[in-house]
């Protein structure tokens, strides 16, 4: 019998990556190596940008990690 085909949902976005998107789960093994589950991410960026993003998520009610979450996950989203 044959075995079903995946999905392109499931080739494009694996496991791992569905985990992270709708748990915030991070596989063991995916980091930096280190223990700390919180990896810092620097990104340089010209000041007006830096305080429109700052405006826009203090509309939003949004804290920094979650606005940096909710581009990560937008990202992934739109790539995988």
């Amino acid at each position: 019998m044959k075995q079903p085909r995946p999905s392109l949902r499931e080739i494009v976005r694996p496991p791992q990556i569905t985990d992270f998107i709708e748990n915030g789960v991070v596989s063991p093994g995916t980091g930096s190596g280190s223990s700390d589950p919180d990896v810092e991410l620097r990104i340089p960026v010209p000041g007006e940008l830096y305080e429109a993003f700052l405006l826009k998520i203090a509309e939003q009610g949004l804290s920094l990690p979650e606005a940096v979450r909710e581009m990560l996950l937008d990202y992934l989203m739109k790539e995988g």
